[in-house]
């Protein structure tokens, strides 16, 4: 069965040092999953689901069978191309019982990411890939914080400019009062 993948990233630029989340999901776009009754009841798709589960899901799916509470989705692979030209992947995830896959990652360098999410396939899907991007912003270059000043800048020397001053000041009256004195 054919299944088709969906991945998000943000939308704007994200500044350097936070977090993003990668999102999407699997879903089952075999030609049974058109038909009335499956497309209302799953008007976003229907999710692609374990083969474990398949079972369970398509007595669910229809046969009108109660929904299976154990229900695993399918390994999604998160990869990115990163603004050095660098192919790496950054991490694996399992979409759940609504098809639904998210991942969070701190990128660790700035500049633009390119994202290629994608499901090996299983032996009940064929595999699928989706792809979008997301840019990361520089972080702002530190503001200079000031120098914190030393104890003797803070105390002694004030103290020891006042102490001369005090001294030259008393000296002039010194000299001051002897020159009066004198007949």
């Amino acid at each position: 069965m054919p299944s088709a993948l969906t991945v998000d990233a943000p939308k704007t630029s994200v500044k350097y040092g936070n977090s993003i989340v990668i999102s999407g999901t699997v879903t089952d776009i075999s030609p049974g999953t058109k038909q009335a009754g499956v497309v209302e009841r799953f008007p976003n798709g229907l999710p692609a689901v374990s083969d474990a589960n398949m079972d369970q899901w398509m007595e669910y799916v229809y046969l009108q069978q109660p929904r299976p509470t154990n229900v695993t989705g399918v390994p999604v692979t998160i990869s990115v191309l990163d603004s050095n030209n660098n192919y790496r992947k950054i991490g694996a995830v399992t979409s759940d019982a609504d098809g639904f896959f998210s991942f969070v990652w701190k990128p660790d360098i700035p500049g633009k990411f390119t994202v290629y999410a994608s499901f090996d396939g299983s032996k009940s899907y064929w595999p699928s890939h989706a792809v979008t991007a997301f840019n990361v912003d520089p972080a702002p270059e530190a503001t200079p914080s000031p120098t914190p000043i030393s104890m003797a800048e803070q105390y002694f020397i004030p103290l020891s400019v006042g102490m001369i001053i005090a001294i030259v000041v008393v000296i002039a009256l010194l000299a001051l009062m002897m020159l009066r004195k004198r007949p």
